[in-house]
């Protein structure tokens, strides 16, 4: 998806924001000031010591041709054991009876829920204290996906007289975000303003909960490279495709889009964020 910004937004929302006093916003907003929010934990690690890994893996070479060049870690890229596979089975035995016992510490791990995908316990360790909480090789999240997306402010509010082209039986959800420009790393980076556009209908609230809860985890925008622009260090979005005009289809970012409901929820599941209870049966156009 392309890096599209406030593409033909209604005059009605326009004018609606010029009557909003500035001291007094009419529409409550959600504001990050000290990006308290921390990353989730991993939900539990297995310990894998060496005679398991090789046993593991001699398997793998023999019957999906796994090369022994190709068993390293994911995220460092170097041999969990200096010339494992190379050892005699005595020293195998020897090393793992030690790792058992305790007198050698075990440094390779794998995680609960996606079994046989092995990292260096350090480098698993390194992950956990980041923003990203995903295996490398399956893509499962553990604990919550925090990102690091620079302050900024989302507000939406339903106006009855905006459709979405293929949504005449109901209002619009408009979603501002504001994200400001800043400075990371000691380097400068843009801000951005975008509009968002849903329907106002269940299907519509469902989906604005679920980009409140990526919103509120940091995942809506990301700073980068701007695919129109080319400018870099910029605030740009992050993989979950946002619908910024009201009609022209999927070509123009807009509406109608059969398929686009289906295919923003499967971005957000992809970033952890399900549908959990939420109610939808009333509109509600305040973010709080």
């Amino acid at each position: 998806k392309k890096d599209v910004g406030n593409n033909n937004v209604p005059e009605s929302v326009i004018e609606e924001e010029k009557k909003v006093p500035a001291q007094k916003p009419k529409i409550v907003t959600k504001t990050y000031t000290k990006h308290s929010t921390p990353a989730g934990k991993t939900t539990k690690w297995i310990e894998v010591p060496i005679k398991e890994l090789v046993e593991f893996y001699h398997y793998e070479i023999n019957y999906e041709n796994v090369k022994s060049s190709d068993i390293v870690c994911p995220i460092c890229r170097m041999d969990f054991y200096d010339n494992m596979l190379e050892m005699s089975d005595a020293d195998i035995e020897k090393l793992n009876d030690s790792m058992i016992q305790g007198q050698v510490p075990i440094d390779v791990i794998m995680f609960e829920k996606c079994r046989n995908h092995f990292y260096h316990k350090e480098c698993a360790e390194q992950m956990e204290n980041s923003f990203s909480l995903k295996c490398a090789i399956c893509g499962i999240i553990y604990g919550t996906l925090i990102g690091d997306m620079p302050e900024g402010t989302m507000i939406h509010n339903v106006y009855g007289d905006i459709h979405c082209d293929g949504y005449s039986e109901c209002g619009t959800i408009v979603i501002q975000y504001h994200v400001m420009s800043g400075t990371r790393n000691g380097v400068a980076f843009r801000g951005t303003r975008r509009y968002g556009y849903l329907p106002d209908n269940k299907e519509g609230r469902e989906v604005l909960e679920l980009l409140k809860t990526a919103f509120e985890r940091r995942l809506t925008f990301v700073v980068g490279t701007s695919v129109t622009t080319g400018r870099t260090n910029t605030v740009v979005w992050n993989g979950i495709h946002h619908k910024t005009n009201l009609s022209g289809g999927p070509a123009m970012y807009g509406y109608p889009d059969p398929t686009y409901f289906n295919r923003v929820k499967q971005e957000l599941a992809a970033k952890g964020i399900l549908p959990n209870c939420i109610d939808v049966t009333q509109p509600n156009n305040s973010f709080q």
